[in-house]
């Protein structure tokens, strides 16, 4: 898709975005998929976010494998609708995937572009007859630094509103119940530092006050606001490596104490038969 301002491609394995060009700044903002640190670039996060406890979950009695965000990131999509400023991909159950999730559905992935902005739009249909249990959440990453001559602690996230939420802190096996301040009292800001990841691993917020967050430096002139208003869960993550993931969930990695029951799991998200889900996140640069 292009127009005056944008140029980004997609793929169609996964309707993972993997290139995001600013045609006027001469600019790449998407990760490039260095494997040397991160061999992916923006995926598609369904029907789970994150990671089941050893990658199983029960259903209806029934023990299921299904490995960390689940199977779309890997998955053929088909193209919908293919224009110079939208793009549709869609996916929809088949045996392949009722051998690991035993629902029907059919995923929606929508681009569209707007000046500098990138909306992005997930529809979730329940096409079966039964309840659909599902999570969907976003992974893109995006260089850090963005611009030559500054450094990954150069860049900070600027929110919407000041924050009081603590990070939810990752275990052995899931998310512990621990939580660990991130935000100074009364701040918006978190300055990047390496050593906020690590074996600390993501940082996970949940319920945050804003909407939008700003990944920019005091010593560039580039930088992108993510806007995520509805997404309940929040995750940054890098390897560490010259980049930065802002994930927006609609779901939740198990935590140390789940059940691995599906239906008790947090963050899942329930449709009736023939229900939809709709939620959109946006990316202006600048």
């Amino acid at each position: 898709m292009q127009n005056d301002f944008l140029q980004v491609e997609i793929a169609t394995k996964g309707a993972e975005v993997k290139k995001i060009y600013h045609r006027q700044f001469e600019l790449d903002y998407l990760w490039n998929s260095d494997a040397t640190y991160w061999n992916r670039s923006s995926p598609v996060l369904f029907p789970i976010v994150g990671k089941l406890k050893d990658n199983q979950y029960t259903y209806r009695g029934k023990a299921y494998t299904l490995t960390q965000h689940g199977f779309a990131r890997d998955a053929d999509f088909v193209i919908e609708r293919q224009e110079a400023h939208q793009a549709t991909f869609s996916l929809s159950s088949s045996e392949q995937t009722k051998a690991v999730y035993p629902f029907d559905f059919k995923l929606f992935i929508h681009y569209t572009l707007s000046d500098s902005t990138l909306l992005v739009g997930y529809e979730v249909l329940n096409t079966g007859n039964d309840e659909l249990l599902f999570s969907i959440g976003a992974h893109p990453g995006f260089h850090c630094p963005l611009e030559q001559g500054l450094a990954f602690e150069d860049y900070h996230l600027s929110f919407e509103k000041p924050e009081t939420t603590s990070r939810l802190l990752v275990g052995r096996n899931g998310i512990s119940r621990d939580t660990e301040p991130v935000f100074e009292k009364g701040s918006s800001l978190i300055p990047l530092d390496y050593s906020l990841f690590g074996k600390k691993d993501a940082i996970i917020f949940k319920e945050l006050e804003s909407s939008y967050m700003d990944l920019k430096s005091d010593h560039g002139k580039h930088g992108l606001r993510f806007s995520f208003k509805g997404f309940p869960y929040m995750g940054i993550w890098t390897k560490p490596g010259p980049f930065l993931c802002i994930e927006p969930w609609y779901g939740i990695a198990d935590f140390e104490d789940a059940d691995r029951n599906l239906g008790n799991k947090e963050g899942m998200n329930k449709l009736g038969p023939q229900e939809k889900f709709e939620a959109e996140y946006s990316l202006l640069f600048f």
